[in-house]
């Protein structure tokens, strides 16, 4: 039985793969398939654990119980949601949303005012919680935490290396969907600021794949030097280099202002927090940091176009910009409903109902803050808040205590994930479409890693 567990470990780095590929999985054919995927996935692990001499990993789990626990409860509370209720108990939970269906003449609600959407949601909310089981369980040795964190960055820089050609080599068509290109980098995303978001996070562990791999010991004599930088330019840490610059450039070119300011905020604070609390720092540490900041963005971002992000920064207005209307005219959904929420996937139905003026069609609120407090309320939301907090915790003590430099490493990476995605999502809504919040998900999983995996001094 355990051929299926491997299987099921097969799947979860094929899934990574694959997530980015169909429009960021974000069309309804393709999260359908990506749960149908973790739904086998499920099934795998599940039958690989049914002989009674293998016994369920119940303490690994309960490991993970900061981040299980509050993904768990988020879906009951989707669930919640669409249960139907007579319209005089709803009124009793929530009035205004009562009043909207006896408006409408129906003779029963439920707290979502689009209970289709909210089913929806349910489901690839299930399927994101599922996935964290999963991978909490298949990943707990380093060498499958390497291997993860390596797939992530072969897969961002399958994107980038895509995305990158169509703007050089001036595609006017998309090759896999046919989507028109504009010149700046989308690769097989159709929003740009999904994929800058993506390639964020790629990037954040493969930084941390590299400071895994590098010497804590003094550089000792000349010849000592010399041989480690011949064995470095054909070792795994030189792919990871060269992967990190093709995926700095798509990122660049990308043009996506946050995207790229929330990468190398997100890299200085990191590498901040990390001379202050990183063991045994490796001293490479600092000058890799200073490569990735400087390096990384005045050459490569010269040559491919930092100065057009510039551009665009300075270009801004709120002239031009509606999010921030769009803001301003959602927070009063969260005075109306700042308990039950108005439903998960809800937002598109019943922004139009406050927006002041037409200012085109928004189906998400560009700030992924204010839109799970729009849907699901705010105490589910701040649930969620304290889950992120908990892991930004959990990467600093890795960080600090763990004797493994893949350990520290990699809490390292996820630490400028975590950092680089708090940063993203204030302006966007990179959560919304499945590659991403699954990405995200497993970066959570990774960050849980480099505390419950058990391993000796490397």
């Amino acid at each position: 039985m355990i051929r299926f567990e491997k299987v099921s470990y097969a799947l979860l780095l094929v899934l990574i793969i694959w997530l980015p590929i169909p429009l960021a999985s974000n069309r309804v054919w393709a999260w359908s398939i990506a749960e149908i995927m973790v739904a086998i996935q499920t099934l795998c692990l599940a039958v690989s654990y049914l002989p009674q001499e293998r016994a369920f990993p119940f303490a690994r789990l309960k490991r993970f119980s900061w981040l299980l626990v509050p993904l768990t409860l988020f879906q009951v509370w989707n669930a919640v949601q669409i249960i139907p209720l007579d319209l005089g108990l709803l009124a009793q939970i929530s009035p205004a949303t009562a009043e909207i269906y006896q408006v409408a003449g129906a003779s029963q609600g439920a707290l979502s005012l689009d209970v289709h959407a909210s089913t929806t949601s349910l489901v690839k909310g299930i399927t994101y919680t599922l996935l964290a089981f999963n991978a909490a369980i298949l990943i707990h040795t380093p060498a499958r935490l390497k291997t993860l964190a390596m797939t992530l960055v072969v897969s961002g820089t399958l994107q980038a290396f895509y995305g990158a050609m169509a703007v050089l080599l001036g595609w006017k068509y998309s090759l896999l969907f046919g989507f028109r290109e504009s010149g700046i980098a989308t690769a097989s995303f159709v929003y740009k600021n999904h994929l800058a978001n993506y390639l964020m996070m790629c990037l954040a562990v493969g930084s941390g794949l590299i400071v895994s791999q590098l010497h804590i010991s003094p550089s000792g004599s000349w010849h000592e030097r010399i041989r480690r930088w011949s064995d470095g330019l054909v070792s795994r840490k030189m792919f990871v280099r060269l992967a990190l610059i093709i995926m700095v450039i798509a990122l660049v070119m990308t043009r996506s202002r946050m995207g790229n300011t929330a990468f190398f905020a997100a890299t200085t604070l990191g590498g901040v927090v990390a001379l202050l609390f990183f063991k045994d720092k490796p001293r490479a540490l600092v000058p890799l940091i200073v490569s990735l900041i400087l390096v990384d963005t005045l050459v490569v971002g010269t040559v491919f176009g930092l100065d057009k992000v510039k551009d665009r920064l300075e270009q801004t207005s709120v002239l031009k910009e509606t999010r921030d209307e769009v803001i301003q005219w959602s927070l009063p959904i969260v005075e109306e409903y700042p308990v039950t929420g108005t439903g998960m996937g809800s937002f598109y139905s019943i922004f139009p109902r406050y927006a002041d003026f037409n200012i085109g069609f928004y189906d998400h609120a560009h700030n992924d803050y204010l839109q799970f407090a729009v849907e699901a309320g705010v105490p589910a939301t701040a649930m969620l808040g304290l889950m992120w907090i908990w892991a930004v915790i959990i990467a600093i003590r890795s960080m600090r205590k763990r004797n493994s430099k893949t350990l520290r490493g990699l809490a390292l990476g996820c630490l400028i994930a975590l950092i680089g995605m708090l940063m993203h999502i204030s302006v966007d809504f990179n959560l919304q479409a499945p590659a991403n919040a699954m990405t995200f998900i497993l970066i959570l999983v990774m960050t849980g890693c480099t505390q419950s995996i058990k391993i000796a001094r490397r």
